[in-house]
């Protein structure tokens, strides 16, 4: 491990200690669920977890913040922290800084994170999957909007006009501050089919559309799994999920697709991120 996954595994064992002691339901998923079985621990080049909370476990665990009081450990969700733009929740160790690309604008907690994700159903009907794409789509779409703050830019004599219009609408967006409204319209739309009546499930921030709408009987038997020096919970049938989700998930990729998947404008595990804003003046 390097000293990110490392910082990662912590936090990881603080959400898995919470889940079991109250009894909440999680899975780890995507890239995390494929190090489990794949390396038994981290991809060698991931730089992120990911966890999956059936939805009535989800809403129970991020009302749990007052089991990290005294700790540097916060549970971020868009109604915990005003600027927060998604309908899925992280949890954050503040005593660390990593600010994404995306989100140098936003004046959210910027710590180290585990992305910590709702399952919710996507169809009453046992129908191909990919039909369910354009509501998964829709999430995203949505989402998009989260970046507007980012289009603020230099001036430049040659494309001054456009300069002009990309940091009026930045500007407005930073100002006015709407995800709120947004996040109310998505969270409604991620609600919309119950979970225990549904036949396809899924995570609709995954970003494959087509992919990810998964049978419900997938999520129905766990098993624990070695994960680094922990233990952690997987799907049953994790081949099959892991299949529909990536193809051939025992092939590693091309050595120049060896990458993560998250860029920083600024990066500790040393310094939290509200000193390290302040000394960077970001």
């Amino acid at each position: 491990m390097n000293p990110t996954q490392e910082r990662l595994l912590v936090l990881l064992k603080e959400f898995i200690r919470v889940c079991n002691k109250h009894n909440l339901r999680y899975f780890v998923d995507g890239g995390t669920l494929l190090g489990a079985m794949r390396h038994k621990g981290f991809i060698p080049w991931d730089d992120d977890i990911d966890v999956s909370m059936p939805r009535e476990d989800y809403d129970k665990y991020v009302k749990l913040q007052y089991e990290y009081d005294g700790t540097p450990y916060f549970i971020q969700t868009w109604r915990t922290d005003p600027h927060y733009t998604y309908c899925f929740a992280k949890l954050r160790d503040s005593s660390t800084t990593f600010i994404e690309n995306f989100y140098v604008n936003h004046r959210i907690n910027h710590g180290v994170w585990i992305d910590i994700f709702p399952l919710d159903g996507m169809s009453y009907k046992d129908k191909p999957r990919e039909k369910c794409a354009p509501r998964i789509r829709f999430v995203w779409w949505m989402n998009y909007m989260s970046y507007l703050p980012q289009l603020t830019r230099k001036f430049h004599k040659e494309t001054f006009f456009k300069d002009l219009g990309l940091n009026i609408i930045g500007c407005l967006f930073y100002i006015m501050d709407p995800f709120h409204i947004r996040n109310r319209i998505v969270e409604h739309h991620l609600r919309h089919y119950k979970l225990d009546k549904a036949v396809l499930a899924g995570n609709y921030y995954d970003f494959k559309p087509k992919q990810q709408a998964m049978p419900i009987s997938l999520f129905k038997e766990f098993i624990e799994v070695p994960f680094e020096d922990i233990m952690v919970t997987a799907p049953k049938e994790y081949d099959k999920y892991l299949t529909m989700s990536y193809g051939d998930w025992r092939t590693p990729p091309p050595k120049e697709k060896q990458i993560g998947m998250h860029f920083d404008k600024g990066f500790s595990l040393t310094q939290g991120y509200k000193e390290y804003m302040k000394e960077h003046r970001i």
